[in-house]
């Protein structure tokens, strides 16, 4: 299966501490709100200086700093500084509390089976690269514009792959990228 998230397709909703957009979640027919997903892609905004993150019990999350600075908190467990592109690994059972206010990407793993991995690409304008997907592989375009499988897609849309494959990106001009990997 391969599915394009184009904004359109984008789920924005207000939390305390700003807005969060649910970009995928697996699978498809389940829900954030009742917690029964194996795994769940989204983007958010902190808004506020201080917030305190919504506990999610059996979660394990990353999270990826795309503008800004966070200062997080995890108590009793760790603390870090998150710049541009860093990202931090936690448990939703953790209470977490952040300081600075920042666009993030965010990875929720459910599944006791699965895990994840994510990193940023940065692609100059007419380069392109191969990349070699897992059991689930999901690529975000933060900036920029590329094509993938005959598809064009600019800042804010995604592309999700099922199975493992070999993929090419094209980036039509300078492009940033989220690439998640979950196996």
């Amino acid at each position: 299966m391969i599915a394009l998230i184009t904004a359109d397709k984008i789920k924005t909703t207000n939390w305390s501490g700003g807005l969060t957009s649910e970009l995928f979640i697996f699978p498809t027919n389940s829900s954030y709100k009742e917690l029964n997903f194996d795994f769940r892609l989204s983007t958010a905004t902190i808004e506020v200086d201080t917030s305190s993150f919504t506990p999610l019990p059996g979660v394990k999350r990353t999270l990826m700093v795309l503008d800004g600075t966070l200062e997080l908190h995890n108590k009793n467990e760790h603390s870090t500084i998150l710049n541009q592109y860093e990202t931090d690994q936690f448990l939703g059972d953790w209470e977490t509390i952040s300081y600075g206010q920042v666009i993030d990407f965010n990875l929720m793993i459910k599944a006791p089976n699965l895990t994840g991995s994510m990193r940023h690409l940065i692609l100059g304008k007419k380069k392109s690269i191969d990349l070699t997907c897992e059991k689930h592989a999901f690529i975000y375009i933060y900036k920029g514009s590329i094509q993938i499988q005959n598809e064009t897609l600019t800042g804010g849309e995604a592309i999700y792959f099922d199975s493992s494959e070999q993929i090419s990106i094209f980036a039509e001009n300078n492009a940033t990228l989220i690439y998640v990997s979950i196996f």
